[in-house]
């Protein structure tokens, strides 16, 4: 789950597109920003032919100028935070467009000024320190510090535990009381059968390294994705193969501006063909 974005061509409007199954004037600029059929003549038969229509009517597909993924929800919640990290005084039009939620619309004349304050934004450079739960072995950064999620990356209800990320270390809590269970800032996962961890199960359990207290969570850290054996990153009941390390460590490291490349670069894809086109952004 995420944020996506989409600007519509003008192939419609400037006479480029195939003709559609039914007559123009059944057809509308909507309140969501598509084209689409007026209500009286919405029916689930025209819908269907409208829907074919337009995936092929003119040289965009889907009558698309414009289609980015932005982020998904963390990344995107973590790009808010550095944008306030910088100063949200410098970004009035990207704190009022960018959406909390998928939907809405960004008019052409505020997406030319966002791309302006995204440039500022690039120009930042550092912009302060993340909290970083770290493989120990690979050095590689996992899970980040979430504000906007008060640090929470694990939400197991079927085990009670909600855990992740404070500003200085990891820690596990009483889902329901909030009464602490587990904290570490160095800490392994192992299983009391030593059975190779595949997922969560019983046995699963957490060592504080400094301490020596043990947390048996049940819960199953997991590491970077890892292809099935045949080489493929997905099966076809959509379950994804992961690493599950043994050792973590939680770490503060630079916040880079460049940290936020693909989600700037998408933004700046839609808000330009945006002002190209003189359409609103829609946010899906």
């Amino acid at each position: 789950m995420g944020l996506d974005a989409t600007v519509m061509c003008n192939c419609f409007r400037d006479g480029k597109t195939t003709p559609p199954p039914f007559p123009r004037e059944w057809l509308e600029v909507d309140d969501e920003g598509y084209i689409n059929l007026k209500n009286e003549h919405n029916s689930d038969d025209n819908w269907a032919k409208h829907y074919e229509w337009e995936q092929s009517c003119c040289e965009h597909e889907g009558m698309d100028f414009a289609c980015e993924r932005i982020s998904n929800w963390t990344g995107y919640r973590q790009f808010q935070a550095a944008l306030g990290a910088v100063g949200w005084q410098h970004f009035p039009v990207l704190e009022e467009q960018l959406p909390n939620a998928n939907g809405g619309l960004t008019p052409s004349v505020a997406s030319a000024k966002a791309l302006e304050e995204l440039a500022f934004f690039s120009a930042a450079g550092e912009i302060g320190v993340k909290t970083v739960l770290v493989e120990t072995a690979s050095g590689e950064g996992l899970y980040e510090y979430v504000a906007a999620y008060e640090g929470v990356f694990i939400l197991s209800g079927s085990r009670g535990v909600n855990a992740g990320l404070s500003e200085f270390e990891f820690f596990a809590v009483d889902a329901t009381s909030g009464e602490d269970q587990f904290r570490a800032t160095r800490f392994r996962q192992f299983n009391r059968s030593g059975e190779e961890i595949s997922g969560d199960g019983k046995g699963l359990t957490w060592e504080n390294l400094d301490t020596g207290d043990v947390y048996e969570s049940g819960i199953a850290i997991s590491g970077k994705q890892i292809p099935w054996e045949d080489g493929s990153w997905q099966q076809p009941d959509g379950k994804c193969r992961f690493e599950y390390p043994s050792q973590f460590h939680v770490e503060q490291r630079p916040r880079l501006v460049a940290d936020f490349d693909y989600i700037v670069n998408a933004l700046r894809t839609v808000f330009d063909a945006s002002v190209q086109t003189g359409n609103p952004v829609r946010w899906c």
